[in-house]
């Protein structure tokens, strides 16, 4: 087998980087790689040239902040009006993480930059008026997003700068330049995060990362409420379920009548979580109100909770599908959400001083990813995006019921309009629930004239973890079907969403078996060429099933695995497998991935590896992003396309 040093090819996107006055990336090492089909890169290269535009926030003005791509990272640009000019405003050299707006003002920003792959990241403060950039961390720590008091002076931020390990709050004074991050909340052991800010800033929604074994989801969080002026924490507890329930728009307070003395309730488990106007109570996104155990629904609802835990109001009408985000207007009028029906986004928009749901105009199908009130409550900002174009930012004016576009991003050489819409499908799995064999939905994306022939198969394994499989707009796809003639089959596993989000790895493999005996009854697929694409989580199912499955398996693509302790019995692993990383990902040991792939060489498996210095979980930088897509589709073409 040929190799090559992708040194060469990096130091040539280096030079081109260089003649465009962009600054190269830093350098990504290889193991194990076959020479690139020519034609494969080539085919695959216009599939790389689109960018998305992510909403950031309103500015008091009416103009919007996003961050799209820059030359080889995201960052934060300004636009004044509909599709108009993206102005940037940021130059960070490893690209902008996260950003938010300056509250009630138009003069700056706060943005996080991560560093050497996120091993460590600064926070600054952007002044629009001279471009003044302010330092508001040293950058030898992991800070978080900022989050921005009412008051426009303070933000609060997670940091692991305690101790290193754990994940604790602090609020800094950026009008202060003197002033130092003040501890809120921390302890051991414990990962926190802030949700939002009083509206008299004297007080700090938290959420407190359940422990392993609790019965949350991974992206869940116990609710906490933190005082400023100190005090240990408080559990916002769940609601009783003998709490008001049903759509009542400002429903009577339940009231409890000489009960005995109970043992502390468990604090609520939220998504997420924003004060309600009102003073007394939360905006809530959870799996956990009060009328979910009787309905069997474990859908995650948007609901209003007191302090207290002592009145529940369901706010989200449809109790059968996820609440994906949710956002209320200042003064507390409108409350904003979407719910996921069948993969695609729907958007409810409430008036709660009318007690109404109003009627929302038709909007591009696709999914939402944000939603944003600007500082009048008139206009809601959201993004959206769909299997044939990116992520874009719309504006709706809640009043005229219109929706304006205010970006349009590039899809590069291609026409989009030609891609190919994936169907719902649903497979049979190993297990019962109740009487009934359980059934797990699928994306299938099936190539245009297929023909009588039976055409490979590629699995994506984005569900999982916590996370479920979305029709969105992911060009590499669009490549496997229509330049490699793939039929690609996207499963939602357990654990994408409710669905048995604690289960152990291998069970969650069981799910990939039965779906490789759905495709073998089915005759246009072929059963003899079969891989796997995973990412995150989807990466370390890929190799699980590789472990399970490798005799009806051609290979796999596993990139940027969490920890590989779940992994059972890796020496089983026979099939090829590219294996991709981040060198700096601080919570995951680069040496594990390093490890497999030593020990699967050893045992004389195709075990290919590309990493990259100074990047993470995934790659933050375009041309590394490119690099990993390249060497994957010239993996799979040598795996499935013969």
């Amino acid at each position: 087998m040929r190799h090559f040093n992708l040194r060469i090819a990096l130091a040539l996107l280096a030079a081109a980087a260089a003649a465009t006055g962009q600054q190269p990336a830093v350098e990504l090492s290889s193991d194990g790689l076959s020479a690139p089909d020519p034609a494969v890169s080539a085919g695959l290269r216009p599939y790389l040239q689109a960018r998305s535009a992510e909403l950031i926030g309103w500015l008091q003005d009416g103009s919007l902040l996003i961050a799209t791509r820059f030359g080889d990272v995201q960052q934060v640009h300004r636009v004044r009006s509909p599709l108009g000019m993206r102005e940037q405003l940021s130059f960070a050299a490893d690209g902008v993480a996260a950003a938010a707006a300056r509250p009630y003002a138009s003069d700056a920003f706060a943005y996080l930059e991560p560093l050497h792959g996120g091993e460590s990241s600064r926070l600054y403060l952007q002044r629009l008026s001279d471009r003044t950039l302010i330092a508001l961390t040293d950058g030898s720590h992991r800070d978080g997003a900022p989050l921005w008091a009412h008051d426009g002076k303070r933000i609060a931020f997670a940091s692991n700068r305690g101790d290193g390990s754990d994940v604790d709050v602090y609020v800094l004074d950026t009008s202060d330049p003197a002033a130092t991050p003040r501890l809120i909340a921390g302890g051991a052991g414990n990962r926190w995060r802030p949700f939002d800010w009083s509206l008299d800033d004297k007080r700090l929604l938290l959420g407190r990362d359940a422990s392993a074994g609790g019965s949350a989801a991974a992206s869940d969080s116990e609710l906490y409420i933190a005082a400023l002026d100190g005090g240990e924490p408080s559990a916002v507890a769940a609601a009783a379920t003998s709490a008001t329930t049903g759509r009542e728009r400002g429903g009577a307070r339940s009231r409890q009548h000489g009960r005995a003395a109970a043992p502390a309730p468990a604090p609520l488990a939220v998504r997420f979580a924003r004060f309600a106007q009102d003073g007394r109570g939360l905006l809530v996104l959870t799996r956990h109100a009060p009328a979910a155990a009787a309905t069997g629904s474990a859908a995650l609802r948007l609901g209003y909770v007191d302090f207290g835990g002592t009145q529940w109001r369901d706010l989200s009408s449809d109790t059968t599908h996820d609440v994906d985000c949710f956002d209320r207007s200042i003064d507390g009028r409108y409350v904003a959400y979407s719910i996921n029906q069948g993969g695609n986004s729907r958007l409810m928009l409430i008036d709660q001083q009318r007690r109404l749901d109003l009627m929302v105009p038709s909007l591009p199908p696709g999914v939402i990813g944000a939603l944003q009130f600007d500082p009048s409550g008139q206009q809601l900002a959201l993004s959206i995006e769909s299997v044939r174009s990116p992520r874009d930012v719309y504006v709706l004016d809640v009043h005229g019921q219109q929706l304006t576009r205010w970006t349009q991003s590039e899809t590069g050489p291609l026409d989009a309009d030609g891609f190919v819409l994936p169907q719902m499908l649903r497979f049979p799995t190993w297990d019962r629930v109740g009487d009934q064999r359980r059934e797990l939905a699928a994306l299938i994306y099936r190539p245009t004239g297929m023909g009588s022939a039976p055409r490979p198969v590629l699995l994506l394994l984005c569900g999982g973890g916590g996370r479920q499989c979305r029709p969105g707009f992911d060009p590499f796809v669009q490549w496997l079907v229509r330049e490699l003639g793939a039929v690609v089959v996207a499963p939602n596993v357990r654990g994408s969403g409710a669905d048995g989000a604690d289960a152990p790895i291998e069970e969650v493999a069981r799910d990939v078996g039965s779906l490789l005996v759905w495709i073998d009854l089915q005759r246009d697929l072929d059963r003899e060429r079969v891989a796997l694409l995973g990412e995150g989580f989807g990466a370390a199912l890929a190799l699980q099933s590789l472990v399970d499955y490798g005799d009806r398996l051609r290979g796999a693509v596993a990139a940027f695995p969490p920890s590989l302790s779940a992994l059972a019995n890796a020496a089983a692993i026979r099939r090829p497998v590219l294996l991709v990383q981040g060198l700096n990902n601080p919570q995951v040991p680069a040496y594990q991935l390093e490890q497999l792939r030593a020990r699967l060489r050893t045992d004389g498996v195709d075990a290919r590896y590309l990493a990259a210095a100074d990047e993470g979980a995934g790659f933050r930088h375009a041309s590394h992003r490119d690099a990993y897509l390249d060497a994957a589709a010239n993996f799979i073409w040598q795996l499935l396309g013969r």
